[in-house]
């Protein structure tokens, strides 16, 4: 009787192990659905961009990810097909140092501060700069004194040149036509001054702080990234990844865009990046989650009759357990040892492997998904006891 009763357990155990792992699962999606009106609970895009950003936080990743050429060429085919995608424009900016020789300029063009070039060894001065696109560029309206636009087809990178605008304050100092000699993203560089930025013109940058460009360089960044070869790619792995640091500016509904997004990471083959205020786990199972939202009643209502369904199977087995001890005496003397090692530490230990194979499956795991699994285990330790003390009850009147 004993194996009988050992075996109950086990099965009840494997039962539940694979009920916690399934709704260890199950509710993330069902807490990242997409709301009815297009958006996402997690959602925290201000002024409808949408900020993406790469996933290399660990310096070792980011180094071995970008001494290798195939992934830099990845990269350029994801960028590129970003950018040419209808669903939302891509704003590339970054307000970078330039270090150059020979400035003509003074301090009010510095990037960093007196203490710091004061105790700096360094002839070379970081003068501050902004890079962008030519959809940012366009995006934030800069104008431009005198017929002297960038010509964005032209902006190739190929050579040392690149053509850049300064702000109004750099007149006193540059002329057009004159050369500033610095390091662009470890390359040396030749920038040429082809214009100058209207007096106060300013952008407000990634969303977070107003730039005004009066001493500020402005550098194009090119509108196509190239593959590279397996000779000397540095310039183009730094370049790259600041490009796909970037705002997304949408025209059409969230689940639209992030199955656009998926559809790219999935064709290029880069999906180390996520999308602040949106968890890279609704990018990656955007279909899923879609679906789920279409059904979700039915989903709901489905997971609580499992639920149901379980606690009748758990009940019925533990129904066979307790008529297994035939005496009364000792059920009654060792019901709380019988529910304890029955009942708790099986059903327990069946949510913490659950839970643990649930994470290892989606990557993640959410509060919620701890909560609800909590929630769950209590009611089915509370049912269980009920229906132990309801069982000695019936059995002692039984007796008598």
């Amino acid at each position: 009787m004993n194996t009988k009763k050992y075996f109950i357990t086990l099965f009840s155990f494997i039962i539940f192990s694979i009920y916690f792992t399934l709704s260890g699962v199950f509710v993330p999606f069902i807490a990242s659905i997409p709301q009815s009106n297009g958006g996402f609970k997690t959602l925290s895009s201000q002024n409808d961009f949408y900020k993406m950003v790469d996933n290399f936080y660990d310096p070792d990743e980011f180094y071995n990810f970008r001494t290798d050429n195939q992934n830099i060429n990845i990269l350029a085919n994801f960028y590129n097909t970003l950018n040419a995608s209808s669903n939302f424009d891509v704003l590339t900016s970054f307000n970078q140092a330039i270090a150059v020789d020979d400035f003509n300029g003074d301090q009010r063009f510095y990037y960093n501060s007196d203490e710091f070039i004061d105790n700096s060894q360094s002839p070379t001065i970081n003068i501050k700069a902004l890079q962008l696109n030519q959809k940012a560029y366009d995006f934030y309206n800069i104008e431009v004194e005198g017929n002297s636009e960038i010509a964005w087809n032209s902006i190739s990178y190929k050579d040392n040149s690149i053509p850049v605008l300064l702000g109004s304050e750099y007149k006193s100092f540059y002329k057009i036509g004159d050369i500033i000699t610095g390091n662009y993203y470890s390359k040396n560089t030749n920038f040429e001054v082809i214009g100058f930025i209207e007096t106060d013109c300013s952008i407000n940058y990634k969303n977070t702080s107003n730039i005004t460009l009066d001493t500020y360089m402005l550098i194009p960044y090119p509108s196509t990234l190239w593959e590279v070869d397996k000779t000397n790619f540095q310039f183009e792995s730094l370049l790259y990844f600041a490009m796909i640091n970037c705002d997304l500016l949408p025209f059409v509904e969230e689940s639209q865009i992030l199955k656009n997004i998926k559809s790219i990471s999935d064709e290029t083959g880069f999906s180390d990046f996520s999308l602040v205020g949106i968890d890279n786990f609704q990018i990656q199972h955007i279909e899923l989650l879609l679906f789920i939202q279409k059904h979700h009643i039915l989903f709901i209502i489905g997971f609580l009759i499992v639920f149901i369904l379980l606690n009748i199977l758990c009940l019925y087995l533990f129904n066979h357990i307790l008529k297994s001890i035939c005496n009364q005496s000792t059920l009654r003397k060792k019901h709380n040892k019988i529910f304890m090692l029955n009942i708790v530490i099986p059903y327990g230990s069946a949510f913490l492997l659950g839970t643990s194979l649930a994470t290892l499956f989606i990557k993640k795991i959410l509060p919620i998904s701890i909560i609800i699994g909590i929630i769950t285990l209590v009611l089915i330790y509370l049912i269980n006891y009920l229906f132990l003390s309801k069982f000695l009850h019936v059995s002692s009147n039984l007796q008598q």
